[in-house]
This record gives C-alpha cells, sequence and structure tokens, in this order.
C-alpha cells in the first residue's frame, strides 16, 4: 500500500478543514499525465477524513476559491457557492440543494503523525526541470 503525505496532523485543528492540490494520475491519449485533484481533509478531534472539494450539486469547489470550508461555529462544511452543509465526518449533506447526497470520499491514513492519501494513483513528474516541489512524500509500507 502506498501512502502519499500531504501534511502533518498538527496542521489542522480540531473541528476544522483544509484545502489541498494534489496531481491525480489520469490516462489521456496512451499516456499519463497529471491532472489537478482539489481535496479537503477535515478533523474531528484524533480523526481525520478525506473527501473530494467538489460539491456534488454542480460540481464546483467548495471554497470556492476562497480556502474557507467551515461554517462560523466550526461544525460542518459549507459550499459557499450554494450554501449546503455537510457533516465533517461521512460528507453527508444533510441541508441545502443536494441533501441526501455526498462528498466523494479520499482514502486516509494516519501514520506517523503525517496525514497521508492512499488508494489513489498520484502524477508524479520525474523532477529533471522541476525546483524542489511536487505532490508530497511517498512512504510505503508493506
Amino acid at each position: 500500500m502506498e501512502l502519499f503525505a500531504i501534511c502533518s496532523t498538527h496542521e489542522i485543528e480540531d473541528h476544522s478543514a483544509r484545502g489541498f492540490v494534489l496531481q491525480k494520475a489520469v490516462e489521456k491519449d496512451g499516456a499519463k499525465v497529471g491532472e489537478p485533484w482539489f481535496i479537503v481533509i477535515t478533523r474531528k478531534g484524533r480523526n481525520f477524513y478525506g473527501f473530494e472539494n467538489s460539491c456534488p450539486h454542480q460540481g464546483k469547489r467548495l471554497d470556492a476559491g476562497l480556502e474557507d470550508f467551515m461554517d462560523e461555529a466550526g461544525n460542518f462544511l459549507v459550499c459557499r457557492h450554494h450554501g449546503a452543509q455537510f457533516d465533517l465526518d461521512s460528507g453527508e449533506c444533510f441541508s441545502g440543494p443536494c441533501q441526501g447526497k455526498s462528498l466523494k470520499t479520499v482514502e486516509i491514513v494516519v501514520d506517523d503523525g503525517d496525514v497521508c492519501v492512499t488508494g489513489v494513483e498520484l502524477f508524479e513528474e520525474d523532477g529533471l526541470d522541476l525546483e524542489d516541489e511536487g505532490p508530497g512524500v511517498m512512504i510505503t509500507s508493506d
């Protein structure tokens, strides 16, 4: 199982959320290319949850580019386009135009203090023409 570390656990406060943009590997015209993949990681106590940053109502980013996912009290995620409200742990919409639908989950593993994404192939450049940037550190386990 491959794990891709995206942040430390201490970088996401309890009852809050943080967005990330990764590069997901997709097949186009017989070649693998990177496509931006917007995700949001939420924290509730010691538990972390991952979701695609895409409202099921119209597929727009929840944060509308503002990097603001939460209601004022920090109890749920809010779509900044149409006001849909989602549970922090299940991603289920309980209020708004997509009530009854859920955010698409992203598999998250906490490993030695890092919040990691797993179960998806991320696109990684060979690094020859890049500065020291990328989708994160790849950690492998048995």
